[in-house]
């Protein structure tokens, strides 16, 4: 009896071991089921949120682009219950957050202005339809087809550029028109930008759109300094997007273009070219020590207020 008993135990003990890690696998399934279904339907809620942020920014953007300012104050209250509703922690960067609340906030201060600005009302409302798109879809943004749109910004700039073997001068008005045009299309697609990319890439972005926009702000430059300002410009501006190939078609049409001038496009000396690098790197050190503005919205604000300038002199002199 002694030894049946013990043989009986015997396989008792065996056929638990063959069973326990299948139980222990079923238990630790049956606990992880509950975590899996609540992190699917929170994602589910989110992208439902987002969908609707998107719809209501894209009914804000109708509705200026047709003139209808009573029915695109209505869609900017909607649009701005919809933001505050949404499930922020989709979002990957404090910057994402702040910009696009900024966004929000530069677009009601429009609203209110005594004489709304047409411009600024078209453009506040495509970079909030750029942003909302980024949130719905991050995997194919609409403001990823932009890099054509800034490809042929930057061959309009290099184009109406002076001869590098121009006498010094003032800055010719083709030129404060493209890269006026250039931060235009910049500011459009920041925010969308930073909801996509690591904050140091749009920095970079930013740092170069405030060099170049002081660098032709200046009333005499020899032509290779002022040519110089495209390449740190083209690095930083299509490092924004992705490797990808160039595509037309964006959904949100950007602001009108300037026309060529016509102007040929020269390479200017390698030294003046290397000096006016280093004139850029400098000029980031500066902002980042705290020397000069030292804000990340409200210097690229201000600078965007000059380009307008700019942008409203050239038009009425056509």
């Amino acid at each position: 009896m002694f030894v049946l008993g013990f043989h009986l135990t015997l396989r008792r003990i065996v056929r638990m071991k063959v069973l326990l890690p299948g139980m222990l696998a079923m238990i630790a399934l049956l606990c992880g089921m509950p975590r899996v279904n609540a992190d699917s339907q929170q994602s589910t809620k989110s992208q439902a949120a987002y969908a609707r942020f998107l719809s209501q920014a894209e009914q804000l953007y109708a509705a200026v682009n047709e003139g209808k300012l009573d029915v695109a104050m209505a869609r900017l209250a909607a649009l701005e219950r919809q933001f505050r509703s949404l499930p922020m922690q989709g979002i990957a960067t404090a910057e994402g957050i702040h910009a696009l609340a900024q966004s929000v906030a530069d677009m009601k201060r429009t609203s209110v202005a005594l004489k709304p600005d047409e411009g600024k009302w078209k453009a506040g409302a495509a970079e909030l339809r750029l942003a909302a798109d980024e949130l719905a879809h991050p995997d194919r943004p609409i403001w990823h087809t932009y890099r054509t749109v800034f490809l042929n910004d930057l061959a309009t700039l290099e184009e109406a550029m002076p001869l590098s073997t121009a006498l010094p001068g003032p800055v010719p008005e083709s030129v404060n028109a493209a890269v006026g045009q250039l931060v235009e299309h910049y500011r459009m697609i920041r925010t969308a930008a930073l909801l996509h990319s690591e904050p140091w890439i749009v920095e970079k972005a930013d740092s170069s759109v405030r060099y170049a926009t002081r660098i032709v702000q200046g009333e005499t430059l020899t032509p290779g300094l002022l040519r110089g300002i495209v390449a740190p410009l083209r690095e930083a501006i299509i490092g924004l997007f992705p490797g990808q190939k160039e595509t037309s078609g964006a959904l949100v049409p950007p602001l009108p273009m300037p026309p060529s001038w016509g102007w040929s496009a020269m390479m200017g000396s390698f030294i003046v070219t290397v000096l006016t690098w280093v004139g850029w790197r400098r000029y980031k050190v500066e902002q980042n020590t705290g020397i000069g503005p030292n804000k990340r919205r409200e210097p690229l604000d201000e600078q965007e207020d000059a380009a307008e300038k700019l942008l409203k002199r050239w038009k009425n002199k056509k």
